[in-house]
Protein backbone atom coordinates (compact mmCIF):
# COMPACT_ATOMS: atom_id res chain seq x y z
CA UNK A 1 0.00 0.00 0.00
CA UNK A 2 2.92 2.34 0.69
CA UNK A 3 4.24 1.96 -2.85
CA UNK A 4 0.85 2.92 -4.22
CA UNK A 5 0.87 6.25 -2.36
CA UNK A 6 4.49 6.86 -3.32
CA UNK A 7 3.71 6.28 -7.01
CA UNK A 8 0.66 8.53 -6.71
CA UNK A 9 2.76 11.38 -5.30
CA UNK A 10 5.50 10.81 -7.88
CA UNK A 11 3.01 10.90 -10.77
CA UNK A 12 1.13 13.90 -9.38
CA UNK A 13 4.36 15.79 -8.82
CA UNK A 14 5.70 14.92 -12.27
CA UNK A 15 2.49 16.08 -13.91
CA UNK A 16 2.50 19.33 -11.89
CA UNK A 17 6.13 20.02 -12.80
CA UNK A 18 5.35 19.35 -16.47
CA UNK A 19 2.42 21.82 -16.41
CA UNK A 20 4.59 24.41 -14.66
CA UNK A 21 7.43 24.13 -17.17
CA UNK A 22 5.02 24.20 -20.11
CA UNK A 23 3.69 27.49 -18.69
CA UNK A 24 7.26 28.75 -18.33
CA UNK A 25 7.90 27.86 -21.99
CA UNK A 26 4.85 29.86 -23.05
CA UNK A 27 5.59 32.93 -20.98
CA UNK A 28 9.36 33.21 -21.17
CA UNK A 29 11.59 31.16 -23.44
CA UNK A 30 11.48 27.62 -24.72
CA UNK A 31 14.47 26.16 -22.91
CA UNK A 32 12.64 23.57 -20.76
CA UNK A 33 11.82 20.00 -21.80
CA UNK A 34 8.36 19.56 -23.37
CA UNK A 35 7.82 15.79 -23.13
CA UNK A 36 5.79 14.60 -20.15
CA UNK A 37 7.81 11.39 -19.98
CA UNK A 38 10.86 13.42 -19.02
CA UNK A 39 9.16 14.59 -15.83
CA UNK A 40 7.46 11.29 -14.99
CA UNK A 41 10.05 8.64 -15.81
CA UNK A 42 13.45 10.27 -16.27
CA UNK A 43 16.02 9.85 -13.53
CA UNK A 44 18.69 12.46 -14.01
CA UNK A 45 21.69 13.00 -11.81
CA UNK A 46 21.74 15.14 -8.73
CA UNK A 47 21.35 18.87 -9.19
CA UNK A 48 23.29 21.47 -7.20
CA UNK A 49 20.85 21.10 -4.26
CA UNK A 50 21.32 17.33 -4.01
CA UNK A 51 17.85 16.34 -5.29
CA UNK A 52 17.11 14.02 -8.19
CA UNK A 53 13.92 13.96 -10.28
CA UNK A 54 12.09 11.46 -8.06
CA UNK A 55 12.70 13.51 -4.92
CA UNK A 56 11.48 16.69 -6.65
CA UNK A 57 8.37 14.92 -7.95
CA UNK A 58 7.62 13.44 -4.53
CA UNK A 59 7.85 16.78 -2.72
CA UNK A 60 5.78 18.59 -5.35
CA UNK A 61 3.29 15.70 -5.34
CA UNK A 62 2.72 16.00 -1.60
CA UNK A 63 2.13 19.75 -1.93
CA UNK A 64 -0.24 19.23 -4.87
CA UNK A 65 -2.17 16.55 -2.93
CA UNK A 66 -2.63 18.94 0.00
CA UNK A 67 -3.62 21.73 -2.40
CA UNK A 68 -6.23 19.50 -4.06
CA UNK A 69 -7.65 18.51 -0.67
CA UNK A 70 -7.92 22.17 0.30
CA UNK A 71 -9.65 23.00 -2.99
CA UNK A 72 -12.15 20.20 -2.50
CA UNK A 73 -12.86 21.38 1.03
CA UNK A 74 -13.21 25.00 -0.13
CA UNK A 75 -15.73 24.21 -2.89
CA UNK A 76 -17.99 21.98 -0.77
Amino acid sequence: MGHLFQKLFLALGGFARWVYFMFMNLVFDKKHEKHIGYYLFEEEGLDNRGMDTNKKNFVVGIFMFIFILLLIQYFE
